[in-house]
């Protein structure tokens, strides 16, 4: 309705307009309102079959035909001329929109919205152009829906409607964390609340943490993907200098030795993956110092003579206190802490211990225990860290998992940071588990491959069972507490 004109009797309107009897008219003018443009409407719209109430309705609004049959026939001008000279002078087509709401163009409320989620999606190109083939990703997988189903997900959780200005929130908080990236070993929380003003903003249960970990995996690991489902967050993160927890990134692990208290047997060394340089006295913004190290050394020191598990946090792991493996020596590392539980409780129950290496500077194959260490799953910081410590002066790793899909991952997400050898992990070890009746489940889920067994992977999709490590770890416990060489005890 333009301005200045009367609104109408709405009342008699209703009595024309919004009797049931016409709501078959009042769709079918609906459909011709945004062809009309500004116009009156002209044409006929009609109705096959029509009930006496529809009848009688149409008759009220324009007046009985002179002749009546099966089809009833309304004139469009014939009704722009009744309301405009009687109740309605906006005409018919306000007079629909009144009545029924307001009718909207759906193409171009279609291409308004494409245009949105297009501006929403594109919102990244500036941070995320100082990554290499990053926008390329960026983009196909947005134009795969990526950034809608995340979105979905966002909405949910903040009880917000789906739609392109909550992707643009998204996307602009994507771009605050690539913008600040790489960092030097800063915790995720404390990254979070100093970017986003909320220390979880970050986790891995919330929508954009998961993104943005795929991101930042994506800009900072050559060859990794934004949809890499294999890639461990904790490894995405890591590759940026960031920390899920200097606390909560923790390892298990058995008979690792710590250092004098002259400190012999501490190094300062690169670990692979962490992005950043890390020596044996620092941590994020701090000297730990003498301190931490030698009661991180002394925990060590007095797990091992009890023959007991330790769990290290990432800060003592990196405090000095751990030493050094020499060449010749063997750190075995295994996925599930029942296997750690296994050895430690036969240790201790054992008379002798096995030998491992003494401390730098004295006899390398004096008697003093295992050493085994657990990734828990996929390997966090502070495993690789641990690892990359004991190795560093020449040892050698020797790692075994589960027979699934899974832990072909998790082993090829530990190799990635820390080359190791197998242990019982190939497929001859596979076959022979399963012929002993090991098998513990039938495999489920997207294969992986082996690359230090390429024929593990290939016996494990023709015999369709998993076998998980606590199945072998009589054998494990085996090899680590019987007088054997590392050579022999891998085979």
């Amino acid at each position: 309705m333009s301005p200045g004109q009367p609104s109408g009797n709405r009342e008699a309107l209703d009595r024309l307009l919004a009797d049931p009897g016409l709501a078959w008219f009042v769709d079918r003018v609906r459909g011709r309102i945004l062809a009309a443009g500004a116009g009156p409407l002209h044409g006929v719209v009609q109705l096959r079959d029509p009930s006496p109430e529809q009848r009688a309705a149409a008759w009220r609004l324009v007046g009985r035909p002179r002749r009546t049959g099966s089809t009833l026939r309304v004139d469009l001008s014939t009704v722009e001329e009744v309301l405009r000279r009687g109740p309605w002078p906006a005409g018919l087509a306000d007079a629909v929109e009144t009545v029924s709401g307001p009718v909207t163009d759906r193409r171009s409320e279609q291409e308004r919205e494409a245009a949105a989620w297009q501006a929403a999606g594109v919102g990244l190109a500036g941070p995320a152009s100082r990554y290499p083939s990053l926008v390329a990703q960026w983009e196909a997988w947005c134009a795969a829906g990526g950034l809608k189903r995340t979105t979905r997900a966002e909405g949910a959780r903040l009880g917000a409607e789906f739609s392109p200005a909550v992707a643009t929130d998204l996307v602009n908080r994507l771009g605050a964390v690539l913008d600040v990236l790489p960092v030097a070993d800063e915790p995720l929380a404390v990254l979070a609340r100093r970017v986003l003003g909320d220390a979880h903003a970050l986790d891995d249960a919330r929508p954009l943490g998961r993104l943005a970990a795929a991101l930042v995996g994506a800009a900072f690991m050559p060859g990794v993907a934004i949809t890499d489902r294999d890639l461990s967050t904790r490894d995405a993160w890591a590759a940026a200098g960031v920390v899920l927890s200097n606390v909560a990134s923790r390892v298990l692990c058995l008979g690792v030795p710590g250092v004098d208290a002259s400190g012999v047997g501490s190094l300062d060394i690169d670990v692979p993956g962490a992005g950043v340089e890390v020596t044996a006295a620092e941590v994020p913004g701090e000297k730990l110092g003498r301190s931490l190290r030698s009661a991180t050394a002394a925990s060590l020191e007095a797990m091992r003579a009890a023959r007991a598990p330790l769990l290290l946090t990432l800060d003592q792991v990196r405090s000095g206190g751990v030493r050094a493996l020499p060449p010749g020596a063997v750190v075995h590392a295994c996925e599930n802490p029942t296997v750690v539980e296994v050895v430690a409780a036969r240790w201790a129950a054992a008379g002798t211990s096995r030998p491992v290496p003494a401390p730098v500077g004295t006899d390398q194959h004096a008697a003093v225990g295992p050493v085994l260490v657990c990734t828990g799953g996929q390997p966090s910081t502070a495993v690789v860290d641990l690892l990359a410590r004991l190795v560093a002066r020449g040892a050698a790793c020797r790692y075994h998992g589960d027979f699934d899909w899974g832990g072909l991952r998790i082993a090829r997400s530990l190799g990635a940071h820390v080359d190791w050898m197998p242990w019982r992990f190939t497929a001859a070890h596979y076959r022979e588990a399963v012929r002993a009746g090991k098998p513990s489940r039938h495999l489920a889920g997207r294969p992986a491959e082996s690359p230090w067994d390429p024929e593990l992977a290939v016996a494990m999709a023709d015999d369709g069972f998993a076998v998980e490590e606590e199945a072998v770890a009589d054998l494990l416990a085996a090899d680590l507490l019987t007088h054997l060489s590392p050579a022999r005890a891998a085979r």
